[in-house]
């Protein structure tokens, strides 16, 4: 269970008091009760990170806050992973949304650290969740609305990240309203130097140099605006606009060299990237309760537009400083997403222990893509640049998704629980080109089971034990073949040729609960994907790579977790986790095998002090990803913070430094196939400092609203 900190008043109660024991009630004092919320904390099929109880969320986005959650991984570049896989479904308050789909990195750096409650990291989803997401799934909680009337406002400021953002929550009758904006910058600068030898029959063909700094900015404004409408104590109805609008621009100096048996190729390369992305999302939600405990009915729809611009220009220089070559390619998308689901939860005895969970959902997906490629090949100098018609087209792609499931969950007098599940999820979708005969439509069907099974030993263990079937659909972005030719000697591109992945996954866990607050959470996993969607790269004739997803793989994973936090004293508290998993990489299509293992660590220690001050510390270190065609080496972060409290807790400040004892962070990439071999190091330069501001105010009234009491907060699936 959940610990959370709580206070309350004693007060004495009895017959008609005589004025001795008036005299006594005035003098009495309320007796207050407090504890700490625990950091992690085992709940049936999730693990749950409390975020409030960690100082130093104060500062940062959500990307720094998962940083710090069992199970998860966060990458120098930012990417997350979870148990080593990146093919993550990431819901907001129980609620889906395009834009975790289409760029996770940047959405969660437009969530601000300080508004959120918790995380919960859900392994074995039911039936109820949707399909997506092979690893699992990731809800992040923000805190919750407050009666009367409140404001809390955050400005943190640093060398590599600034961010403001400002809510407010007022609740009124029957009528709640939210609003929130948050604006971040960001800067990111990172060097690289590539060595890559291309191979032909096995043999050195062609050697490739390349030397690499690139900067990028990173500028967000985000913001949502929420009503919701109590109808009576069993009904209420919300409606929530969210927008987005971000942009990254970059801008990189290269030295290439490449030299092969019969010439030597030298250049300097300046690269300019503007990305840039608007996304727009209007939701609405019917709740009706019933008598019946549990009993329940949802029904959600929701609409979103997203706008994405984006191009490169490439100039190329001789050793001497002369522009002979240059290179444009614009690329831009519209998409619309639509979607209606209905769920129902129907008890089956009197505690709502038994419970039947049912419901259907349609979603339509349409977008628009235009790309093209200009430069001046034909005339080397000019400034007039040429559109090259075989890598200019225009793409237009629809995907309709059908769903419908089942799940039942009972519990027996000795304390056993059953959790079974079955869903369906059929897809259809398609592409056609202006120009290029290669449109295509598909249409597959996924039937995904699932099964929980628990047993709650005493109050201090339980076990439990798992099956789940998850999948990944391609997303437009990987299908797009638009061809980013930035970097002439690294094409990447989409594959309109992909289909779904399905990941089985078995999982058994213990968890142990100590009557001093010491908690200990395990668990062991085998994971098995046979049509996996890997990035995969190959280096032609002329020593030029060219990377895309491809369905070309199967891989295999046997892993554990375990999670544990104690309390030293009263005021010292630490949690630590650690993950390890052994890997296997296979394709027959390739001939090309790959296996190994990894480990990661997290620590984190907390000292609360007199005079409403705590100081913290934590850290993390992974020994490096693998993948089907190489590995990265170890990468590691670690911060400290101080905050301090005041106007009785209503307002904070928090200082903190990230990665204080160096400049940058260096680590190696490796990768290896039948037509090169390759590797590349990275500088990136992640030291910083921030100090943080945090202050509520308004009409914080706990309120005693019975219809709000009555009714659950709202989470969908």
């Amino acid at each position: 269970m959940l610990a959370a900190e709580r206070s309350h008043a004693q007060q004495l109660s009895s017959q008609q008091p005589d004025s001795n024991t008036v005299t006594s009630m005035k003098n009495l004092n309320a007796i207050t009760i407090s504890g700490k919320k625990k950091l992690v904390v085992s709940k049936g099929d999730k693990l749950i990170y409390n975020a409030t109880a960690d100082i130093s969320n104060k500062a940062g986005s959500a990307s720094d806050v998962l940083r710090k959650v069992p199970l998860l991984t966060v990458g120098p570049d930012g990417e997350v992973k979870m148990r080593g896989d990146p093919n993550i479904k990431v819901l907001l308050n129980g609620l889906p949304s395009g834009i975790f789909a289409k760029n996770l990195k940047e959405a969660l750096k437009m969530i601000p650290a300080s508004s959120i409650a918790a995380i919960e990291v859900i392994t074995s989803p039911s039936a109820k969740y949707e399909a997506e997401g092979a690893a699992g799934v990731i809800n992040i909680i923000t805190k919750k609305k407050i009666k009367g009337t409140s404001i809390e406002t955050t400005v943190s400021a640093g060398n590599l990240e600034q961010s403001a953002s400002a809510a407010l929550s007022t609740v009124k009758g029957n009528m709640e309203l939210s609003l929130s904006l948050n604006a971040s910058n960001q800067r990111e600068r990172r060097t690289s130097t590539l060595n890559r030898t291309s191979l032909f029959n096995g043999q050195p063909a062609g050697e490739l140099l390349q030397e690499t700094e690139i900067i990028q900015h990173e500028r967000g404004l985000y913001g949502n605006a929420g009503l919701t409408w109590h109808a009576d104590s069993l009904q209420k109805i919300s409606t929530t606009l969210t927008f987005w609008n971000g942009s990254w621009p970059s801008r990189s100096t290269l030295y290439n060299r490449y030299q092969d048996s019969k010439s030597t190729t030298e250049y300097n390369q300046n690269n300019r990237q503007t990305n840039s992305s608007g996304y727009y999302e209007l939701s609405a939600t019917y709740q009706k309760r019933f008598r019946r405990k549990v009993q329940e009915l949802q029904v959600l729809g929701m609409v979103s537009n997203i706008s994405d611009r984006s191009e490169y220009n490439t100039n190329q220089y001789t050793l001497s400083g002369v522009n002979y070559f240059r290179e444009s390619g614009p690329n831009n998308s519209k998409s619309w997403d639509f979607s209606l689901q209905a769920d129902y939860t129907h008890p089956l005895n009197k505690t709502g222990r038994n419970v039947l969970e049912t419901g259907v959902k349609f979603s339509r997906t349409s977008a628009n893509t235009t790309y093209s490629a200009r430069n001046n090949e034909h005339n080397p100098g000019s400034t007039d640049l040429v559109e090259i018609s075989s890598r200019s087209d225009q793409m237009k792609y629809f995907q309709n998704i059908y769903a419908g499931y089942v799940s039942l969950k009972f519990e027996t007098a000795n304390k056993w629980m059953f959790r079974t599940g079955l869903r369906f999820e059929g897809t259809s979708l398609g592409s056609e080109f202006r120009r290029a005969p290669s449109s295509f439509d598909a249409s597959f069907n996924n039937l995904v089971p699932g099964l929980l099974v628990a047993k709650t030993l005493n109050d201090q263990h339980d076990v439990k034990f798992s099956y789940t079937e998850r999948i990944r659909r391609p997303w437009i972005w990987d299908l797009n073949p638009f061809v980013n030719a930035s970097d002439p000697r690294n094409l990447t591109s989409g594959n309109p040729l992909l289909r779904p992945e399905t990941t089985r996954t078995l999982e058994a866990g213990y968890n142990y609960n100590a009557p001093s607050g010491f908690t200990l959470n395990n668990s062991v996993y085998f994971s098995a994907n046979s049509n996996a969607i890997e990035m995969l790269t190959t280096v032609d004739s002329l020593g030029i790579s060219r990377t895309s997803p491809r369905n070309v793989a199967a891989n295999k994973r046997l892993g554990a977790n375990i999670n544990a936090a104690m309390e030293l004293s009263s005021s010292l508290s630490v949690n630590g986790g650690v993950e390890l998993y052994q890997v296997w990489f296979k394709s027959d299509a390739l001939q090309v095998k790959n296996e190994a293992g990894f480990y990661s660590f997290n620590l984190n220690v907390s000292w609360s002090l007199p005079k409403d001050f705590t100081l913290q510390a934590s850290g993390d270190y992974s020994n490096g990803y693998v993948t089907l065609q190489g590995r990265n080496s170890a990468s590691w972060s670690y911060s400290f913070s101080a905050q301090k409290e005041f106007l009785d807790k209503k307002a904070s400040v928090m200082i903190g430094v990230t990665n204080p004892f160096q400049n940058s962070m260096l680590q190696r990439s490796t990768a290896t196939a039948p037509s090169f071999r390759s590797t590349e190091v990275n500088n990136f330069f992640n030291r910083g400092f921030h100090v943080a501001f945090n202050w509520k105010f308004g009409s914080l009234k706990s309120g005693n609203n019975s219809e709000e009491k009555k009714m659950p907060p709202m989470g969908r699936h």
